[in-house]
């Protein structure tokens, strides 16, 4: 169907919508969400064969069977549906982070194969992960997305994990966030290196030295002492 043409059964549907059967009006509903997933795994397989920057918007909408129309209903551009992919991948990857939460975190052969599980998963995505380094460096808002999983992985460990359970807003906890942010962002940015196999980030030793990282930082006190 053409651009054209969809625009006027969508017109049409508009004008009609009261009078559609809640049976229907679900079906068009996964219609919608079925079209958007379509979208999100051929962006995700562009971005893994191609890297981000040659894969345009006309890419993924071919790849996934519908228009560019089609495709600006659903996301804003490439930047926004890269975002999104990069929001379900750390959103897969949580309960496998926040695991160390219920094991022994202060016995170094239990983080240290932690650690090592999180290196042999980026491995295994490193094209992925690739893309996404690439829109970090190209697209201005990107970064913010891994400063929110960031976050987003201090509050989960902070749940079992009482090293991790701070408050960004308070004054008194902000020098033990931002240590907890670095060691997170450490051990993350050097599993994404070795998965592409750059720098030191390659020895093994690395997981070594991340793994006494981690536990300095979880055997201190969580808070300052009050005066």
């Amino acid at each position: 169907m053409s651009d054209h043409g969809a625009q006027i059964d969508e017109a049409a549907a508009g004008d009609a919508s009261a009078a559609v059967p809640a049976g229907l009006a679900e079906f068009q509903n996964r219609r919608k969400k079925d079209t958007r997933s379509r979208l999100l795994r051929a962006a995700a397989t562009e971005f893994c064969e191609r890297g981000y920057a040659p894969v345009s918007v006309e890419d993924i909408a071919s790849g996934a069977g519908v228009s560019r129309m089609t495709f600006y209903r659903h996301f804003g551009g490439k930047a926004e549906i890269a975002s999104e992919l990069f929001r379900a991948n750390s959103r897969a990857h949580m309960p496998m982070i926040a695991a160390i939460g219920q094991k022994d975190f202060q016995d170094r052969s239990t983080v240290r194969e932690w650690i090592a599980s999180i290196f042999a998963i980026d491995r295994e995505q490193r094209a992925i992960l690739q893309a996404f380094m690439q829109a970090n460096v190209i697209e201005s808002g990107f970064a913010q997305e891994g400063h929110a999983f960031i976050d987003a992985i201090i509050e989960e460990l902070g749940k079992t994990i009482p090293a991790f359970a701070l408050d960004a807003r308070a004054q008194s906890d902000r020098r033990r966030y931002v240590e907890a942010s670095l060691l997170l962002y450490e051990i993350l940015d050097q599993s994404n290196h070795a998965a592409r196999s750059l720098s030191l980030a390659a020895d093994f030793l690395i997981v070594d030295i991340l793994t006494d990282h981690f536990i300095n930082f979880v055997g201190k006190r969580a808070h300052a002492p009050s005066n």
